[in-house]
């Protein structure tokens, strides 16, 4: 069978949910990777002709009772961005996850949230 890249999209897609999804149970601050998770949820959704929130809703309440509201609500503001401007957040991922330093960085320090500064 022929792969397309359609498939390949889709393989992706679930893939990376699997991942954040283990991720976010088994670390201490799994809950940093919650917004991901909701639009990468929200994305399939979508792309299955799905209303958005048909399989996302009841995986957010489970985070307010996991994390409580204060960080789902951070998380559902981060996935609007991310679905909304997907550049400005692939920005800031990029920022967060290279090293103090690296060569391709605009800055050399890394990417710090207000409320850590």
């Amino acid at each position: 069978m022929t792969q397309t890249p359609e498939t390949n999209f889709n393989e992706d897609l679930e893939a990376r949910i699997e991942r954040l999804d283990r991720l976010i149970e088994s670390r201490e601050d799994g809950m940093r990777g919650l917004g991901v998770r909701l639009a990468l949820g929200l994305a399939r959704e979508i792309r299955e002709g799905l209303a958005p929130g048909t399989t996302t809703a009841d995986l957010v309440a489970g985070w307010v009772d996991r994390f409580g509201s204060e960080i789902v609500d951070e998380a559902v503001s981060q996935a609007r961005v991310l679905l909304n401007d997907p550049s400005r957040m692939a920005d800031e991922f990029r920022k967060r996850l290279e090293p103090p330093g690296f060569a391709g960085s605009d800055s050399p320090e890394p990417y710090q949230d207000q409320a850590d500064a």
